[in-house]
């Protein structure tokens, strides 16, 4: 009886997930919708579980929250406006305890301090927070917020605390601030895909992407004639993935090629989960505009539209792999993105007493330079 009840909650995941797929092809926000309110019963469920298993101990015998954990209890407390009487039952303590931890924090005794106790690891957990509940705000802002709390730190201090490692325990906490929601935490973890409009007076030109948030390295690239559409679309998603395999993410804009069914069975065919841009802001896609503006300032020229189609898409295709390959980008250390994708470290700094600098051409065009700083002889 007991195993026919483990086997009926598995026919009714299943079912849920085979109705979850039906309902996102037809309706993506209602499938989100269901997806969210199924992950808020299953926490409560585990939680609920957890606080029954720790309430069996007596209050006494309990582990006691170490200082830091404190803190983040009552941050919490503040974030969402619990009572104290809230926050005491949420976390298996008296109000008696929250009432004294809220004292010890305006008294600033040692009882709740941040993780390793120093400043500069508080102004680490600031910056950290501001530029979680807030992704929009840049390291300007963040600075200016942290003046008016009074706690001095510039701009180039804030970009230092955002490119750093994560502090032990705070791994999750960070949130992107490339992709909106969603951090990408290595290679083929998170894909952008966009189009661009390169010219074209009587019939329009555009040129499509699929890149890695992560190393900013360009997976496919193609050219068409004309508006794009889904089988355009979904044909530089399916080289992309018959290349480097299937990411996690996929952020796009709300284009209808990439709303389409074509494109959406290819997803769901993957499991790849979909994430849009934000409506009407420039830099949601923040990554891949940046490399739009790359290739028309720095190679395409009007001419360039007057030859072939499979000319056009030899030369982005040697473009892309002059970019992934031989360009640095001050985001990534000044590494190039294929540096970042394989993970090889920055580039170790040289003697200069002598040497020679001899410069290439990438399949011999001028506008590709590859160069190596050779020793002298």
């Amino acid at each position: 009886m007991h195993h026919a009840l483990v086997l009926i909650a598995r026919a009714i995941a299943l079912a849920h997930d085979h109705w979850r797929r039906t309902i996102g092809r037809r309706r993506l926000l209602s499938g989100k919708i269901a997806v969210l309110e199924e992950r808020v019963q299953q926490l409560r469920a585990e939680n609920a579980l957890l606080r029954t298993r720790l309430l069996r101990i007596p209050a006494k015998r309990r582990p006691h929250y170490r200082r830091s954990e404190r803190l983040e209890i009552l941050w919490h407390a503040a974030r969402y406006r619990l009572s104290i009487t809230d926050t005491a039952v949420a976390f298996c303590v008296t109000r008696q305890t929250i009432t004294s931890w809220r004292r010890a924090l305006r008294q600033k005794e040692p009882r709740v301090l941040p993780r390793a106790g120093t400043l500069g690891d508080l102004v680490h957990e600031l910056v950290i927070r501001l530029r979680a509940e807030w992704p929009p705000w840049g390291t300007r802002r963040i600075a200016g917020q942290l003046a008016q709390l009074g706690v001095r730190a510039s701009r180039s201090s804030v970009q230092r605390i955002l490119r750093r490692p994560p502090l032990p325990g705070h791994e999750d906490r960070l949130l992107p601030h490339t992709v909106p929601g969603v951090l990408a935490k290595r290679p083929n973890h998170v894909w952008m895909s966009d189009f661009t409009r390169l010219g074209g007076l009587v019939r329009p030109a555009f040129a499509g992407a699929v890149i890695d948030a992560c190393s900013r390295r360009i997976l496919a690239i193609a050219f068409i004639r004309g508006e794009p559409n889904s089988r355009f679309a979904a044909h530089l998603l399916q080289q992309a993935i018959g290349r480097h395999g299937a990411p996690t993410w996929l952020v796009s804009d709300r284009d209808r090629a990439f709303r389409s069914k074509r494109v959406n069975t290819m997803l769901g065919r993957y499991g790849i989960r979909r994430r849009y841009g934000a409506v009407g802001r420039k830099g949601s896609i923040a990554i891949i505009e940046r490399m739009w503006r790359s290739l028309k300032q720095e190679y395409v020229r009007q001419l360039f539209l007057y030859r072939s189609r499979a000319a056009i898409d030899q030369r982005l295709r040697r473009w892309a792999r002059w970019h992934n390959t031989e360009r640095p980008h001050q985001g990534l250390e000044q590494r190039t993105p294929d540096d970042v994708y394989r993970g090889r470290p920055p580039t170790a700094t040289r003697d200069l007493s002598g040497g020679t600098l001899p410069v290439g051409f990438l399949d011999g065009d001028r506008r590709l330079p590859v160069l190596r700083l050779r020793d002298a002889a």
